[in-house]
């Protein structure tokens, strides 16, 4: 029935459609002249509405898109061309939408042929820096008043829906094997603190503290059973300006009881966004990330957002990030940030950054430190508690980034990486006790670094037997191994001071997570 409704208005569409200018077309006589195979992309996409298929209950088959039931489960799969995303399209419960091929290849950096993969293009983007998007504060960190008002008032939820174009992940829901093509052109200032504009979000509140409970995404109720799997995010225009706000967003949600849960993200690609890369928010348990490379945002890439939630089993792991914050000049940004979560792994991440910014990080206090001044930060932002947090660093690497650009686009060597002589992870913030950062096999420098951070100041350092300042991380190990009676020392990026002990300790002794200072110890 569905088709047969749909059949008459896209014979109408294809009788008066015209390719935008954009379009592989060429002026030949006074007109277009234009690919066989691109008109025959233009038919696919008007001969069936794909957004009517995917959230409908219904499982037909058009031909070019089929669908398989089985059971409770409907498993879309798209061919290669272009299918246009005027919205936010809800995926409902039990549904696949799969396309035609894996868009990434192993070298995740190599653009693929997409004249053989499956593109959803958004037909628009945010382009007005004063667009109503979230309805936040115009100065998020200072409470409401007749002097700092909120950016709107008259947000609605089709209106979210009309910025937010991508993909509404329901419970039990896959996407898989397709690319993506965002046409944003900035972040609008009431997305400055982040509330969404992920090509793949999942329900809950518009407001990213849900102080607006008739604006939600979908039902606003949390989710569980999201898989994303071989999906590449904005290369395809060739333009360096257009992209999305993020590639995932999880949502907060209302519900103080239930997390949004098993969130699963497997080589996700994404070569430049406007804000984050992945960002779980609010209450969220037993998500991962693995396999992925995003390069080029305007802020954090791999983020957990917990506040003072029970946010645990948190996974990130073999996955790169390139070039945090570059969207926005480096003005803000980390490969790894937390605000508030109770517990997270992040292993075998590695990280390509450029020189901390010192002289006008967004964040200006300890020096610039979430420009880049460490690959993995720790912030009270938000009202973050890490009051029995515990968090995991396993087998990361922080290196330089070499970098070029030309005509806007990004060019990026990470060939022979150098370290960074920089800290594995910052807590400069949190200073109410009660949490515990564990990192192994620190390679700040190289694989043959023979040191380990524990991650905060040994409670027992020992005796003092040297120091130095302005020293860097380099130069603190080099000055521990030349003295025959130095064990450990603690070291701050903040000061570049380097403190030589003779205490004997190990992996697990108790620190002090807040401070300046973190203490390194001499492997055996």
């Amino acid at each position: 029935a569905l088709l047969a409704a749909l059949a008459p208005c896209a014979a109408r569409d294809l009788e008066t459609a015209t390719l935008p200018a954009d379009d592989e077309c060429v002026g030949v006589d006074g007109g277009l002249k234009c690919s066989v195979g691109l008109l025959q992309r233009q038919s696919r996409l008007l001969a069936v509405d794909w957004v009517e298929l995917i959230e409908g209950g219904e499982c037909p088959s058009t031909g070019e898109i089929s669908c398989q039931q089985d059971g409770l489960w409907r498993h879309f799969k798209f061919p290669a061309g272009e299918f246009p995303v005027s919205r936010q399209v809800s995926v409902p419960k039990y549904t696949v939408i799969e396309g035609i091929a894996n868009p990434n290849d192993n070298d995740k950096t190599k653009k693929p042929d997409y004249s053989s993969q499956t593109v959803f293009v958004a037909t628009g983007g945010v382009s007005d820096g004063e667009a109503c998007y979230c309805q936040n504060l115009k100065r998020t960190w200072e409470p409401h008043s007749p002097s700092n008002p909120y950016h709107c008032h008259d947000l609605t939820n089709e209106q979210v829906k009309s910025f937010r174009k991508g993909f509404l992940m329901n419970s039990n829901t896959v996407v898989k094997n397709i690319a993506f093509q965002g046409k944003d052109t900035l972040r609008p200032s009431d997305n400055g603190a982040l509330c969404g504009g992920g090509v793949f979000e999942t329900p809950g509140c518009v407001h990213n503290r849900c102080e607006f409970t008739h604006l939600m995404t979908g039902d606003g109720k949390p989710v569980t059973n999201v898989n994303i799997e071989n999906v590449r995010l904005n290369d395809y225009s060739g333009d360096p300006a257009l992209a999305s706000q993020l590639a995932v967003w999880v949502a907060q949600t209302t519900d103080t009881h239930t997390p949004t849960s098993d969130v699963h993200v497997k080589n996700l690609v994404a070569m430049f966004l406007h804000a984050d890369g992945i960002n779980f928010h609010g209450f969220v348990q037993n998500a991962m990330v693995d396999d992925c490379y995003i390069q080029n945002t305007g802020d954090d890439i791999y983020a957990v957002w917990g506040v003072n939630f029970d946010t645990k089993g948190i996974v990130f792991q073999n996955s790169v990030a390139v070039d945090a914050g570059r969207a926005r000049r480096n003005h803000y940004g980390s490969c790894v940030a937390v605000y508030g979560a109770k517990e997270a792994t992040f292993r075998n991440l590695t990280c390509f950054a450029p020189e901390q910014n010192t002289r006008d990080c967004y964040d200006s206090k300890n020096n610039g430190v979430t420009c880049n001044g460490c690959l993995g930060i720790i912030k009270q932002s938000f009202d973050a508690d890490y009051r029995g947090s515990v968090f995991n660093f396993i087998d990361d690497k922080f290196y330089d980034l070499k970098r070029t650009e030309e005509n806007g686009q990004q060019i990026y060597d990470l060939t022979n990486p150098q370290g960074t002589g920089r800290p594995t992870v910052c807590n400069y913030e949190w200073k109410k006790g009660g949490l515990t950062v564990n990192i192994a096999n620190d390679n700040d420098d190289s694989e043959s670094t023979p040191y380990t951070s524990l991650g905060g100041t040994a409670v027992h350092e020992g005796n003092g037997i040297g120091s130095k300042n302005g020293c860097d991380l380099s130069c603190c190990k080099a000055y521990c191994t030349e003295q025959p009676q130095c064990n450990s020392f603690a070291w701050s990026t903040q000061y570049a001071s380097c403190f030589l002990k003779d205490a004997v300790l190990q992996v697990g002794s108790p620190v002090h997570a807040e401070g300046s200072f973190t203490t390194y110890i001499k492997n055996s």
